[in-house]
């Protein structure tokens, strides 16, 4: 079972003794991903998707869970009575999942290709959609400095996997030729061994333990409490067995999102929760997500 998160450590641990030994060059893999891999991936999942009621059904599936999760975290940050600074920065890394980079990644690794559409939507219209919107909001009342609508707007509709879904469903009204579909597929593919290095080159493990308290409550937040919630939620009205079930749980349970730490940062919240949460996270998966994924086999 642990064979396929093997080649996920290898990587990040490549990624990490890059940037030891020569330069952190993970922006520079960042930009191809968002620019390259994503859209790809966005072509080649959603141009022969049927979309219909059922994805619509999904997408709001999906946006209640990382709804709840926010609610919980928020109640979870006023037990903790942290400041406001520091509750706006646990809300955002115990809320939004890595459900891109590191989400395909796994979904890859345990359920093949074919099941990472319903990672795509999962991220697209719950994870990017609401850290964009609603987290966007929570960032400007931690900081206290002020965003406006228009900002938040074209992060959403200028993000390049957001252009090509919107694309990609024009361009379901024709046919494509074959050679379009080969190359989406083959660079949609580089997205997990260049994600995976990126994330390798921006661990940072020094001041790891800082705020250890809040930090280690958000990742377990993230990564466990929500999860068993949602997995005995679906086991009771839905079952286990379906892959896109399974799937989804593991979108759940990612580690806190590499581009939600950014823009924390970006937005002036507590960088060392941010970060450290990020760190943390990562690692943790390498466990967690191989002990959900037993259970749900």
């Amino acid at each position: 079972m642990l064979d396929p998160v093997l080649p996920i450590a290898i990587y990040l641990i490549f990624g990490y003794l890059f940037k030891i030994i020569f330069q952190d060059n993970s922006k520079q893999l960042v930009d191809f991903i968002i620019y390259f891999s994503l859209p790809a991936i966005v072509f080649s999942k959603i141009y022969p998707l049927t979309l219909d009621s059922r994805v619509i059904g999904l997408i709001f599936m999906f946006i209640g869970i990382i709804l709840f999760n926010l609610f919980l975290s928020y109640l979870i940050g006023k037990i903790l009575r942290l400041n406001r600074l520091y509750l706006a920065t646990f809300m955002i890394m115990a809320t939004f999942g890595n459900t891109s980079f590191i989400g395909f990644s796994y979904i890859d690794a345990f359920y093949g290709q074919d099941f990472i559409v319903y990672g795509l939507i999962y991220d697209i219209f719950g994870s990017f959609l609401l850290l964009v919107s609603i987290g966007m909001l929570i960032i400007t009342w931690g900081s206290g400095k002020k965003n406006s609508v228009s900002n938040i707007s074209k992060s959403i509709f200028l993000f390049p996997p957001m252009i090509m879904f919107f694309l990609t469903i024009l361009l379901k009204n024709f046919e494509i030729p074959k050679f379009l579909i080969y190359t989406s597929q083959n660079l949609g593919s580089t997205l997990v061994p260049i994600a995976m290095i990126a994330i390798g080159m921006k661990l940072e493990l020094k001041h790891i333990f800082a705020r250890l308290h809040i930090v280690s409550i958000a990742v377990i937040l993230k990564m466990v409490v929500v999860p068993i919630i949602v997995l005995f939620t679906f086991k009771y009205f839905y079952g286990i067995d379906q892959t896109w079930v399974k799937v989804t749980i593991i979108e759940v349970a990612m580690p806190p999102m590499t581009m939600a730490a950014v823009i924390a940062i970006k937005g002036g919240l507590d960088e060392k929760i941010a970060i450290n949460s990020l760190v943390l996270g990562v690692i943790a998966s390498l466990f967690t997500i191989t002990l959900f994924v037993q259970y749900l086999a």
